[in-house]
């Protein structure tokens, strides 16, 4: 009998769990699947689930995302750039998406890419030569820029063998290659015609054919509507011959093959923006078409270049000075570029190419200038501004600003020492080159410095020998090869900037700041560069100017951990660790604590374990010698059981561990400082070990921003004084010329570079914890409270008067508000200085801690395997372990997916490799934020409440059938039918399977436009202890209502009586025992049925949004939504799939009984209509006692919304009020709208008719 009691525990378990969570599973993967909101249909692709674990979705903590492919799109676009101390190009988003209006930067006026070509006003004398009269010609930087993007590189152009095959490429390139033959003719046509003759539409179509960008986004847009180059509907190309190009810029049928897409970048802008047009490359040299006037046309001015006597920054001065460009001048250089008689071929002789290698961080060619241009040498270089703004290598680098005092002393001694006008306008276009490279950077665009250099005869001579030598050299080929470069790259002209846009896929900012409000972490693991992927941390905003940027390169094994071990120290010492201060690593590790109880506990549990396994090994070993079986696979199971107990040995308490940590940063700081090139540092420092930590940790911003914040104070402060620079003079004149040209436009109603440009003149104007007060806690939030906030009390209602009237006083205070700490910081390392750390448990402790305090981290030139590891890291030293996700697009990331709990895979250009790994799989990074926040969120609430209520359903069953034990002696009786107690799991099943596919907490507009909401899911808000703890208190709480408020009624007293007054209309009073309901049968089955209805109630009570439907489902008009959208899920489930097929259940069983015989069923027969057809007190109490009990559960519900509300009820209350203002709205909007429809009919004459 004991036994038979025993089996009754066993309803404890709920069998059915597993097949409702699969269920349930199945229609939310399902739901990902049809989700439109994560369809691309560019690709046509859909998100595909590929496993179950949708749940982990609303569980992020981190996300390690792949660069290239994943953020960006790989495709180059040349966006701004900086000539002559002005910035030309209209700027892209620089502050985070959702930043508040004081947070956003103002930038730098600038103006639209095509005034570049606004040259200076010809002198009278030039005016009277006959060739180009009415044309300006650029300025000597300004031609120089666009020389060295068209020239300084290493594309060539190849036949398109992507081109539609009826377009002759060989056509198109020799009607190029012969445009300048018929100049003359078309001369006098154009002198006889007129070209202000042709209609506007022309006009338009050649200025759109200038291929000028204005804010267009999309490459192919551009394209499309550029007509010189675009195919006409009869598969010709239209335009004139002379100036036909491809999408990329290249002669018609030919396309721009670069070794780098930023190099192809550049020569396509310099085709399609500027038209200078590379055409060719070969042996001869690189050619090139063009038609804007040049200054080595001039005789004397090539002459004083070869001779050495005209310096470059005297001509860039002298050319630039001019103030008043000439009216008409876009219009001017419109023509100029379409017309085939002004284009003219250069070829330019190529001597020697300096390719680029990442210690001179440059590139550079030198070339000799075409015979017709005199054919003198020079030297054209493009690189990174830190290598090329450097006063060995070009010329007024003495003049940049450095950051710190010195600066402004160093500008005023220049100006003092040196009044000559070429001094004061070479160190103002470099401070404002400056203060632009750092507004580029704060965009994330990549940035190079252009520059140039003119050789005499002489000097080009002895160098090409050098250069010679170098190149046909067998021994140390590449040193020999640095070498030259170095020497012929100094003396450098900067001639301006560039800034190319890596452009990132769509949503991708906007994404990365959602998720970061959501509170999840996110690190990118890329095989870039460590300044690539710099670039695109600020231009998807996972970097901000604002952050202090600490980069780990790999400059040797003992730097690389001072470097992590001094700031690892600083964050130590400014209490941003306080585990690992002295104080608590200091503290003893063999006390009686509940610390060192639960890790003793631990090590013997897990010491037995590995005893048992090693026992059952031996055991099975020596069975297996002895039959002569293959014991392989046993000794190495036994051997990783050796290398547990290795690893056990390594396992510490956290203080000890802490501890060493500590000791070992110290160490190695210390270790440092011993070398030489630590007691360098010292001496350079004062032997001040803490300066030496700033300097090396990377305390301040990145030098860039330093440099442009330096740069702009002292531009600011010579205009205070009344020093107005000649490109600022230049620039306000340019300005004027965009503001005359937009003043004949003022009738086209159209937002382009130019009025963004001319706006941009004009530009609109501690410890957080001491705010709360911890005594407006109550009792009741300290004790029961599930929120964290709450419980802790970080409410507004918490903080102290003062502090609470300013929260309430902005509209945008959170309910919850976050300490803030000193600046953000980010983190920046390379693989190669991760293999340094790697693989030590100490190391990898140490750069983890540091990576924990950083807003963003960044790791550039990682292998996959890294890429892995860094995975390992996070998931290993963080307790209890974060969920992570993974997402990436090729095969190198397929180990950092499957080492994540998460992998997401996107399809992309890199094949399906990164797909088949992955658990789901996405078509762009920006449905990340629908599937976490969404699809992660209200999986995560569905699934928890499943759970929840199905252990809760058989524990609650279980306890009555064990309480009604207490009156069978314990001997196994059970007070339901044996079918009856199966049935549970279908009757009550329905209800929980339809709120586990339907339940959403909160909307989806709400929770994007208030991602915080999802740390709920990511705090485990409804499957924590205080909640489990509810749901038991409640089911004995249930317990005692049910099971006291049925049994005990039926079954003493008026149970056992056929009184007439208790008999329904079915009943008969002659019968014998009709109307009686003491049996166990008649017991069982009212509180049975009890049992249904409450659970079918909490389910209702548990739903956060009860799917009401139409009624009916259905209509006879055509269109709208179907009837699977109109249906009323939740009360169709209680109503139908569980009371209704409950009821019918019961009637069928009896009706069974009846008909098959005398068996198992007969037990049950006339049952359901003795209960439910001759006592109408089985009615009351099948009506009350369910009341009853919910009554406690609503009561608690009430009690605690009320007084320690969470953090989802805050937010649910909120977006209900929400939703009742808009309702309110729309009610209003519509009365006033049907008002003025009365008004508007009342107004008519009488006998006046509607029009249909």
């Amino acid at each position: 009998m004991f036994f038979l009691y025993v089996t009754l525990l066993s309803n404890f378990v709920p069998l059915s769990l597993y097949v409702t969570v699969e269920l349930c599973n199945f229609f939310l993967l399902y739901l990902v699947y049809v989700d439109v909101e994560m369809y691309d249909d560019r690709t046509n692709t859909r998100a595909a689930a590929r496993s179950t674990n949708v749940t982990d979705l609303g569980q992020i903590e981190y996300i390690f995302s792949d660069k290239t492919g994943t953020l960006t799109q790989n495709v180059m676009r040349f966006k701004r750039c900086s000539v002559d101390g002005m910035v030309f190009g209209a700027p892209i988003q620089k502050s985070r998406p959702g930043a508040e209006p004081e947070d956003r930067e103002e930038g730098t006026a600038f103006h639209p890419l095509r005034r570049l070509l606004v040259g200076q006003e010809r002198s009278a004398e030039e005016k009277e030569n006959e060739d180009f009269p009415n044309e300006e010609r650029l300025t000597f930087n300004s031609e120089m820029f666009l020389r060295v993007l068209s020239l300084c590189h290493t594309v060539v152009v190849e036949k398109d063998l992507d081109l539609s095959p009826n377009i002759d490429a060989a056509k198109s390139a020799a009607s190029a290659s012969h445009a300048s033959s018929n100049s003359k003719a078309k001369k006098i046509a154009n002198k006889l015609f007129g070209k202000r003759d042709r209609t506007v539409s022309e006009m338009s179509a050649n200025t759109a054919g200038y291929g000028l960008e204005m804010v267009a986004e999309d490459e192919e847009a551009d394209f499309e509507a550029n007509p010189i180059g675009a195919q006409s509907t009869n598969g010709s190309f239209s335009g004139i011959a002379g100036v036909q190009k491809a999408k990329d810029g290249a002669p018609s049928g030919f396309a721009y093959q670069a070794e780098s897409p930023d190099e192809g970048a550049l020569v396509s802008a310099g085709s399609k923006s500027f038209g200078f047009q590379v055409i060719g490359r070969d042996s001869s040299g690189i050619k090139l078409k063009c038609a804007h006037p040049t200054l080595f046309s001039d005789k004397k001015i090539v002459e004083d270049i070869k001779s050495g006597a005209l310096n470059p920054v005297k001509l860039a001065s002298e050319s630039s000075s001019n103030l008043a460009p000439m009216e008409g001048a876009t219009t001017a250089i419109d023509e100029r570029l379409n017309d085939p008689s002004a284009q003219r071929i250069e070829t330019w002789s190529i001597l020697a190419v300096n390719k680029f290698d990442s210690d001179r961080k440059r590139m550079s060619i030198v070339l000799r200038a075409p015979v017709e241009l005199g054919g003198f040498v020079l030297v054209l270089c493009k690189g990174a501004d830190s290598a090329m703004m450097d006063p060995e290598v070009c010329i007024g680098a003495e003049n940049l600003a450095h950051g710190g005092n010195r600066d402004s002393t160093n500008i005023d001694s220049v100006n003092e020492g040196d009044e000559d006008e070429e001094a004061e306008w070479s160190m103002s276009q470099m401070l404002e080159l400056q203060s632009h490279l750092g507004e580029f950077a704060s965009e994330g665009l990549r940035t190079l410095v252009l520059s140039v250099r003119f050789l005499t005869d002489k000097e080009a001579e002895d160098w090409l020998e050098v250069y010679k030598t170098a190149a046909t050299s067998i021994k140390d080929r590449d040193g020999m090869l640095k070498d030259a470069a170095l020497q012929i790259e100094s003396k450098l002209h900067i001639v301006g900037a560039t800034a190319i846009e890596d452009k990132l896929q769509d949503g991708v900012g906007e994404t990365i700041a959602t998720l970061e409000d959501a509170g999840i972490k996110l690190w990118v693991l890329t095989g870039d560069k460590r300044e690539t992927a710099i670039e695109i941390g600020y231009s998807s905003h996972v970097l901000t100017p604002k952050m202090h940027v600490t980069e780990v390169a790999d400059r040797g094994t003992d730097f690389v951990k001072a470097q992590c071990a001094m700031e690892f120290m600083r964050l130590v010492k400014t209490g941003k660790l306080p585990l690992y201060q002295r104080s608590e690593v200091d503290q003893l590790d063999n006390g009686c604590t509940m610390e060192n109880f639960v890790f003793a506990l631990n090590k013997c549990g897990r010491s037995i374990g590995r005893a048992y396994r090693r026992l059952v090994l031996q055991i099975r070993l020596v069975l297996c010698k002895c039959l002569g079986m293959d014991c392989s696979g046993l000794e190495e199971a036994l051997d990783g059981i050796k290398k547990e107990d290795e690893v056990e040995k390594g396992i510490l308490k956290d203080v000890v561990r802490r501890r060493h940590v500590r000791d070992r940063a110290e160490k190695v700081i210390q270790d440092f400082l011993n070398t030489p090139e630590g007691q360098k540092y010292k001496r350079r420092n004062g032997g001040d070990t803490d300066m030496v930590s700033n300097e090396i940790a990377g305390e301040d911003v990145p030098s860039v921003f330093q440099h442009a914040n330096s740069a702009k104070s002292l531009l600011e402060k010579r205009r205070s004084e009344g020093k107005l620079s000649a490109q600022e003079l230049r620039s306000l004149s340019i300005s004027q010329l965009t503001a005359k040209e937009l003043e004949s436009e003022k009738d086209q109603n159209i937002i382009n570079e130019d009025t963004l440009s001319l706006n941009s003149f004009f530009p609109m104007s501690g410890d957080a914890t001491s705010d709360f007060d911890k005594r407006r806690r109550t009792i009741l939030e300290r004790l029961f409270a599930v929120d964290r906030d709450v419980r802790k009390g970080r409410l507004i209602k918490h903080m102290k008067k003062d502090k609470r009237e300013e929260a309430l006083a902005s509209p945008q205070t959170q309910h919850a508000v976050i300490p803030d700490g000193d600046s953000p910081r980010a983190l920046v390392i390379e693989g190669a200085a991760l293999k340094h750390l790697l693989g030590d448990p100490e190391l990898e402790e140490l750069i983890f801690s540091i990576a924990s305090q950083c807003e963003a981290v960044i790791a550039c030139r990682v292998s996959p395997r890294q890429k892995a590891l860094l995975v390992q890291l996070v998931r290993h030293n963080i307790s209890p372990e974060p969920v992570t996700l993974a997402i990436g697009d090729g095969a190198n990331d397929v180990g950092m997916i499957q080492e994540a709990h998460v992998g997401i895979g996107i399809s992309g250009k890199e094949g399906k490799q990164a797909v088949n790994a992955s658990d789901f799989a996405i078509a762009q990074f920006r449905f990340l934020e629908t599937l976490i926040l969404i699809h992660g969120r209200w999986d995560f609430f569905r699934q928890a409440t499943v759970v929840m209520f199905s252990f809760y359903k058989n524990a609650l069953m279980a306890a009555v059938l064990v309480a009604f034990n207490g009156q069978t002696v314990y001997s196994g009786q059970p007070l339901f039918d044996q079918w009856v107690i199966s049935s549970l799991n279908f009757v009550a099943g329905f209800p929980i399977v339809v709120l586990g596919m339907f339940d959403r907490c909160l909307d989806k507009d709400y929770i994007r436009n208030n991602p915080e909401v999802y740390q709920a899911s990511r705090q485990n808000e409804l499957i924590t202890n205080r909640v489990r703890l509810r749901w038991i208190i409640l089911t004995f709480v249930h317990l005692f209502v049910l099971y006291y408020g049925t049994v005990n009624q039926l079954t003493t007293g008026g149970g056992m009586t056929s009184a007439f007054s208790g008999l329904m209309s079915f009943g008969d009073p002659d019968c014998p025992g009709d109307g009686e309901g003491g049996d166990l049968q008649s017991v069982g089955t009212v509180t049975y049925s009890c049992l249904i209805f409450i659970l079918g109630l909490k389910i209702l009570y548990e739903s956060r949004s009860l799917i009401n439907g139409e009624c009916p489902p259905f209509s006879c008009r055509k269109g709208g939504e179907g009837v699977a959208s109109k249906i009323g899920y939740t009360w169709v489930a209680f109503t139908i799939g569980s009371i209704v097929f409950y009821y019918f259940f019961l009637f069928m069983y009896s009706l069974i009984g009846a008909n098959v015989g005398p068996g198992e069923f007969s037990n049950f027969v006339s049952v359901p209509e003795h209960v439910m057809g001759t006592r109408s007190v089985n009615w009351l109490i099948m009506f009350f006692i369910p009341i009853s009990g919910m009554g406690f559960d609503l009561f608690g519900k009430v009690f605690s919304n009320m007084y320690y509300p969470t953090q989802t009820q805050i937010h649910i209350e909120i977006e209900a009020k929400e939703r009742s203002k808009k309702s309110r709205r729309d009610v209003r909007i519509d009365r006033r709208r049907r008002a003025s429809v009365r008004r508007e009919r009342n107004s008519k004459p009488s006998g006046a008719r509607s029009p249909v």
